[in-house]
């Protein structure tokens, strides 16, 4: 899971923002927050189902707003969830990423499929050493 320096945006964030932050960064997800909660996510999927996947500037891009564009049906985990209900939730959704959120819905981290791999590749390396 990638709980350090997770970059966010608030609801009321720019188009233009996230897409600065998307490009700037190998990520492909970016949470968005309204008072530190978790309300949203924005996927590069959801970039290009709204026609705005493309890095160059847009009049339009600063005028749209993160929670005009960010998915609201969130699947979430809990920190102690196991991760086999992760792979589950990552298999049958279909999705690459899982925000982590504690109690109070806050995110204190995101696990991408990417995580998982890495896990199991250091379970096995560890099994044969």
């Amino acid at each position: 899971m990638t709980a350090d320096n997770i970059l966010t945006v608030d609801a009321t964030d720019s188009l233009e923002r996230v897409k600065l932050i998307m490009h700037g960064h190998p990520i492909h997800h970016v949470p968005v927050l309204e008072r530190g909660k978790l309300v949203g996510i924005i996927s590069t999927s959801d970039l290009l189902r709204h026609g705005t996947a493309s890095a160059e500037d847009s009049a339009l891009d600063e005028e749209i707003k993160a929670k005009d564009v960010m998915e609201t049906s969130l699947v979430t985990l809990r920190p102690r969830d196991p991760l086999l209900k992760a792979a589950q939730l990552l298999a049958k959704e279909q999705f690459s990423s899982l925000p982590v959120v504690d109690d109070e819905g806050e995110l204190i981290g995101i696990l991408t499929i990417r995580d998982l791999l890495r896990y199991m590749i250091e379970q096995d390396e560890s099994v044969e050493a």
